[in-house]
């Protein structure tokens, strides 16, 4: 077996120009080389798509697909799957980065245990890229399908998967603020335990207003998931939503603990 196989590294783009580049940057600066990345536009109407062919021009282990109408992020995240031809796949968002350990860490930590499924920490990083706290999400050694319900234990930016293992999932679901939720139920529901390696290896930008911050959004979301898509009985549900608003007000909290620390270093 390969110790070097290929890694495919997923990016939905969109209106991401003042950050994308720094994106492909922590990708391009990994220690593991042997990398495809999949830049998939989603008719961005600012230069990204620009800054995005400018890079792959001038390094063959960059893809840049654009969508022909604008679809959202789980349609760019879709057709890089279908895309993509490594054995692990990874997942970026467009303003977020990865540490230069974050691909040799998770991949070797996979093949070492033959691990089909792993996560790692993050942290938080500002719009202009200062540290900003480490991920408000406690770490876990495994999470299976059943841990997970209520309980997003870990980022999609921090996932690796061994397709030589796992039926990749292609959701299609109308849960906009709960769309990576859905695809790691539906991973671990084939019956895996996702490992985790307790290292901040991802970077999350935290932007002020994003959809990932809209925490009653989330929350609309996630009951939707429990009672339509996992079509889990009111009561086990009820239990599980319990689960997610008790932690996600611990998580809130931390959030703001951050903020208010942030805020009093910038005056």
């Amino acid at each position: 077996m390969s110790q070097s196989p290929l890694i495919s590294v997923i990016v939905p783009v969109f209106n991401t120009g003042k950050f994308v580049g720094m994106t492909i940057d922590s990708v391009q600066n990994q220690t593991y080389t042997n990398w495809e990345l999949l830049l998939i536009d989603d008719c961005s109407s600012d230069n990204s798509i620009e800054v995005c062919r400018g890079y792959a021009d001038s390094d063959p282990r960059i893809k840049v697909i654009s969508l022909d109408r604008n679809s959202g992020a789980l349609a760019a995240r879709n057709l890089g799957i279908k895309t993509a031809t490594g054995r692990f796949l990874c997942f970026l968002d467009s303003d977020d980065t990865f540490e230069p350990e974050k691909l040799s860490t998770q991949v070797a930590f996979m093949l070492a245990g033959n691990v089909p499924v792993s996560f790692t920490m993050f942290q938080r990083i500002t719009e202009d890229g200062d540290f900003m706290g480490k991920g408000n999400v406690k770490f876990q050694e495994e999470v299976s399908y059943s841990q997970l319900l209520g309980n997003p234990a870990f980022s999609i930016i921090t996932l690796m998967i061994d397709r030589d293992q796992v039926e990749i999932p292609i959701v299609e679901a109308n849960v906009v603020k709960a769309e990576d939720y859905v695809f790691h139920l539906r991973i671990l529901k084939q019956g895996f335990k996702a490992k985790g390696i307790n290292l901040p290896l991802s970077n999350y930008r935290f932007r002020q207003g994003s959809q990932s911050t809209s925490f009653f959004g989330n929350a609309a979301d996630l009951w939707k998931v429990l009672t339509e898509i996992e079509k889990i009985n009111l009561p086990s549900a009820a239990f599980y939503f319990g689960r997610y608003l008790w932690k996600g007000v611990g998580k809130r909290l931390i959030l703001l603990k951050q903020l208010s620390d942030l805020n009093k270093s910038n005056n």
